[in-house]
Order: C-alpha cells, then structure tokens, then sequence
C-alpha cells in the first residue's frame, strides 16, 4: 500500500511539474525573456568555441538542466510534504482552539 502510494506521489509529481514547465512557466514573461537570453549567450559562446569543443558545451547543458529539473521536482515535493504537515499542524491548532 506504502509503495502504490509513494509510486503514485512520484508520478503526480513528475506529471506537475511537466505540466507547468510545459504550460505555466512559457506563459511567464520574465522566463521567456530569460531564454532569449541564454539562447542568445550560447550561440556567442559557440562562436569562440571550436566546433570540435561543440559537444562538451552541449553535455554541460544537458548536465545542468538536468540538475535543473531534479531541483525542481525536490523542491516541489517538499512543498508538498510541507503542506501535508503545515495541514495536520493547523487542524490540531484549530481543534484546540475549539476547546476554549
């Protein structure tokens, strides 16, 4: 039952944080406006690179935004987890202050 449940967990997670990388953060001016950006500072960096050196930049890239997407979805599971404790935590205040 512990399995099902934390197989699932990973899989909403994975499913979420897809879903607004896919959704939520290309409507975002500000991180549109950043890619142009990184897009724009990659093609000079391959520019003063030689082309033989190519695929190093290219493994650094996949690399971090690797890294990138596994903080991402750490950090989203601890907001998760910390919600689920933030909740129980409330509702013990709450029924507490029911008592008074």
């Amino acid at each position: 039952m512990i399995k099902s449940l934390r197989t699932y967990l990973y899989d909403f997670i994975a499913m979420r944080t897809e879903e607004i990388g896919n959704n939520v953060l290309k409507q975002d001016e500000g991180y549109r406006e950043l890619s142009k950006e990184l897009q724009s500072l990659l093609k000079e960096i391959f520019k003063c690179v030689p082309i033989d050196r190519h695929p190093t930049i290219f493994s650094y890239e996949e690399k971090e935004q690797a890294q990138l997407a596994l903080a991402i979805e750490i950090m989203y599971r601890q907001g998760l987890i910390d919600g689920v404790f933030l909740n129980r935590r409330l509702s013990v205040v709450m029924e507490n202050e029911d008592e008074f």
